[in-house]
């Protein structure tokens, strides 16, 4: 008898224990036309993200809205760590919407809106880390004395050093495009590019950077 009211004891504690540690919060839905990687999970269509949940684009791009308004797009075979606060690109590019207090790290790199309204993209090609901002102006820092503001219209290239390990932060100073023809040509066609994937996906199954 008494070894039959422990074991209750035993499995009662067990529940209240299960029930006693939160599951991790959702914090908004990733989207994608074909199939795109989560967790390193092959996922079809349309998935709840969790906090730090790791998604990884293929030949289509996917788009994750958060719960708090920000909307964040991956493009074709990016890679990148969601967060409610912030995602980390770790491959690829990325387009961010309603920035709100979100921002995006890219190599050394921490990007955050002006304006809460802004939209930027945020691309990694080997050691650079190019910013673009379609709307409203972003910051850009390194986590110590560096700052620097792209303005809306505007795309601006960051050499990163990987020399020195110990090194934090870009380059001495931002290397601007140069000219502002080529900059908003480069805007125009990464816009234009968004309009395209909406157009495709209507009709089909489109490929698209964005």
């Amino acid at each position: 008898m008494k070894q039959s009211t422990l074991l209750k004891l035993v499995v009662v504690a067990a529940v209240f224990a299960a029930f006693s540690f939160p599951a991790t919060p959702v914090i908004g839905v990733a989207t994608a036309v074909g199939t795109f990687t989560v967790n390193s999970a092959t996922v079809s269509g349309t998935t709840n993200v969790l906090e730090g949940t790791e998604v990884q684009t293929t030949v289509t791009p996917g788009e994750i809205r958060l719960q708090n308004g920000v909307d964040v797009r991956l493009a074709t075979r990016s890679d990148g760590a969601v967060f409610n606060d912030h995602v980390v690109l770790h491959e690829g590019a990325v387009r961010v919407g309603n920035f709100g207090d979100y921002s995006v790290n890219a190599s050394k790199l921490q990007i955050r809106a002006d304006d809460s309204r802004a939209q930027a993209i945020i691309r990694m090609d080997k050691n650079t880390v190019e910013i673009a901002s379609i709307g409203g102006s972003v910051q850009v820092t390194d986590g110590s004395s560096f700052t620097t503001h792209v303005l809306p219209g505007t795309k601006v290239a960051f050499q990163q050093s990987g020399a020195a390990p110990a090194q934090t932060g870009a380059a001495p100073a931002p290397k601007p495009l140069p000219s502002d023809t080529k900059t908003l040509l480069w805007v125009i066609g990464a816009t234009a590019v968004a309009a395209i994937v909406i157009g495709s996906i209507a009709a089909a199954q489109g490929k698209s950077a964005f």
